[in-house]
């Protein structure tokens, strides 16, 4: 499978952001020696206690056996998060959909911002100069890379007389394999025990790390190592997401009296969702994931009749907004008040708050537009408008062994289903690694494969085959006979042995004809006379 595509991401580092915040609280002077303890021990220290020896991890008594004269102080998280506000405020004038990775990181998408300012280091010392005039701060550290993992261990790599590093586009890996392992302890799916069981192991660099076989690794350290060797080898794991819309970007629409036809109530909703668009616009943002409520007069609890959040594969417009809130009045926890029989509450507010934001310069097209997928994407909305939200579909692979259950359709325009929802990364003994086929039939085709006398090939209770196949007739899928060129297998399946009324037992089949088709076929034997026992269960192309 193809790995996604990667976008270069922009890292903002503030350095000692928990010991600046706590000395400005607190007034403290920046050459005090100060240390910020939780459960008794050392998470920050200055460079002044530093050079007394006192290191992260110490017990507070060792801290001040140490540096007698220290100052210790409780971390507070909620305290960081306070006091980065206004760097986050800043950076969002500059180059909206800002994500906070934690207080004193955060990360935008570049591409816009390099577009717009004529390139990234431009750029970055564009956000640089806003950051140190709106926020105060003296030492600001920016990283460029391909993905927000990489950008932010570039930050991570500049000083003081340098502060800012960009890693050009594809060098990433190259960057990252020089680096040493330590850097994988405060990265997602990593931690000190990885990094210290891997230098057991005489591995050094994030490099010798990223050479390790990928099997291997999800083998012995599971899912949060496989994790951290994508870190290793450049590739993103978690992009850049930004935070939560300001609430002043939420519009709503009151109906007085109120509104039972759906019709209605999406008529009444257009003005307001062109009022939306309008002012995200006004911002330079984009929004690709909103929530929209439904407010009925039957319910005093002044909840939401109804909640649904709508992902768009690229951005909202105003039809589209109105699209989905015709639809969700139309699914299932809104029809009942278009019923005819029974009186239910009418509409009376409609809300529409933005959930996702993205810079729109990142999502602005070329002189010549994109060409086929700009229309597939514009083909497949306007089709969803007219047939309904249920009306397109795009599928994803799941978990399961045969193709037929591997297959997961979702509407278009839904974020993807996660790894975990879909089960894929669960085993599934009996299921074909590998890339799956490209065509899979909803219900398995009838075919016929033949050895050298073409006699119909079967499959033993042990496995094996009963002849070599030499002739494929795929029946309605073909124009007569092919000679087989390659094969492989037989690969068992066997599920719910222990059940006799739900056992079932399939063997697979792959080959080539001279047409230079390849085929995975099915083999199931009913009863001991069956006639056709094999299928066609998917295509390669």
């Amino acid at each position: 499978m193809t790995p996604p595509e990667v976008r270069r991401s922009l890292a903002l580092w503030c350095p000692d952001w928990s010991l600046l915040a706590t000395r400005t609280g607190h007034g403290l002077d920046p050459d005090v020696a100060l240390a910020l303890l939780e459960k008794g021990r050392v998470v920050a220290r200055s460079a002044a206690a530093d050079a007394e020896g006192v290191t992260v991890g110490l017990r507070m008594r060792e801290a001040q056996a140490r540096c007698p004269g220290i100052t210790l102080l409780p971390h507070d998280p909620l305290r960081d998060a306070r006091a980065f506000e206004p760097v986050v405020r800043a950076v969002d004038e500059v180059i909206p959909g800002v994500d906070v990775r934690r207080p004193g990181l955060v990360a935008v998408h570049v591409a816009g911002a390099a577009r717009y300012y004529g390139g990234e280091q431009v750029a970055a010392r564009a956000l640089a100069d806003q950051v140190r005039g709106v926020a105060g701060l003296v030492d600001v550290r920016i990283g460029i890379a391909d993905g927000i993992h990489a950008a932010e261990l570039a930050a991570q790599a500049t000083t003081a007389a340098v502060p800012l590093r960009v890693v050009p586009t594809g060098a990433s890996a190259a960057f990252l394999a020089a680096l040493p392992l330590d850097v994988l302890a405060n990265l997602p799916g990593a931690g000190p025990e990885l990094v210290t069981l891997l230098k057991r192991l005489g591995l050094t660099t994030l490099g010798d790390f990223a050479a390790l076989p990928g099997s291997s690794v999800r083998a012995r350290f599971g899912v949060p190592g496989m994790q951290a060797h994508d870190l290793a080898r450049g590739r993103e794991v978690a992009p850049v997401r930004a935070a939560a819309a300001p609430p002043d970007l939420t519009r709503h629409v009151v109906f007085e009296p109120g509104l039972e036809r759906v019709d209605q109530v999406a008529f009444g909703c257009r003005t307001m969702a062109e009022e939306f668009i309008a002012t995200l616009t006004a911002r330079q943002l984009v929004c690709s994931q909103v929530q929209v409520s439904v407010f009925t007069d039957d319910d005093d609890t002044g909840r939401a009749h109804s909640d649904q959040v709508w992902t768009h594969p690229r951005h909202f417009s105003s039809t589209e907004v109105v699209d989905r809130i015709r639809w969700q009045l139309q699914g299932a926890a809104a029809s009942a008040l278009t019923a005819p029989t029974t009186r239910h509450g009418a509409v009376v507010r409609v809300e529409v708050a933005p959930l996702a934001l993205d810079d729109a310069a990142a999502h602005a097209g070329g002189l010549w537009r994109d060409g086929p997928a700009d229309r597939i994407h514009h083909t497949a909305t306007r089709l969803q408008g007219r047939l309904g939200h249920d009306g397109v579909l795009t599928a994803a692979i799941g978990g399961g062994r045969l193709l037929a259950e591997r297959t997961q359709l979702r509407p278009w325009g839904e974020a993807a289903p996660t790894a975990a929802a879909r089960k894929a990364d669960q085993p599934w003994p009996g299921s074909l690694p590998g890339l799956a086929p490209t065509l899979v039939y909803d219900e398995p085709v009838p075919v016929r494969l033949l050895d050298a006398a073409r006699a119909l090939v079967r499959i033993g209770s042990r496995g094996d085959l009963s002849s070599d196949p030499v002739w494929l007739d795929p029946g309605p899928l073909g124009d007569g006979l092919r000679r087989v060129t390659a094969w492989a297998g037989p690969w068992p399946i066997r599920q719910r042995w222990w059940d006799p009324s739900e056992t079932r037992r399939v063997d697979r089949v792959q080959l080539v004809d001279d047409h230079d088709q390849a085929w995975l076929l099915l083999y199931e034997q009913l009863s001991p006379d069956e006639a056709e026992p094999w299928s066609v269960e998917g295509r390669y192309d």
